[in-house]
């Protein structure tokens, strides 16, 4: 069943859907007074560990070693390994932790 939901400066509901079958939402209007301007907060990632910076660099030359290979069997590891520094932006060595941890995994399970 379709939800409509439409604007209307003259009812508390939403106009009355074309299709007997609809639902109608009802939802409160708000005033000038309520409307904000909200800014989405910047992404802070936690302040770079000067005790981490040699890890992360030798995580990085690792992973970038491993990204440039060409063999096509090893295609798959390579996509694997770049979802895993993709959802760990800034942090090298957990997405190269995690990889590791993924890959010993996926050869105990077989």
């Amino acid at each position: 069943m379709p939800h409509l939901l439409m604007s209307n400066d003259e009812s508390d509901t939403a106009a009355t859907p074309a299709e007997s079958g609809s639902t109608v939402l009802q939802f409160p209007r708000l005033g000038h007074t309520k409307h904000r301007s909200v800014r989405p907060r910047p992404r802070h990632f936690r302040r770079a560990d000067p005790d981490l910076e040699p890890l992360r660099r030798q995580a990085t030359s690792i992973i970038d070693e491993v990204l440039a290979g060409t063999d096509p069997e090893e295609a798959d590891v390579r996509e694997k390994l770049q979802w895993h520094v993709a959802n760990n932006p800034g942090q090298p060595e957990k997405a190269l932790l995690e990889h590791l941890r993924t890959v010993a995994d996926q050869q105990a399970s077989a």
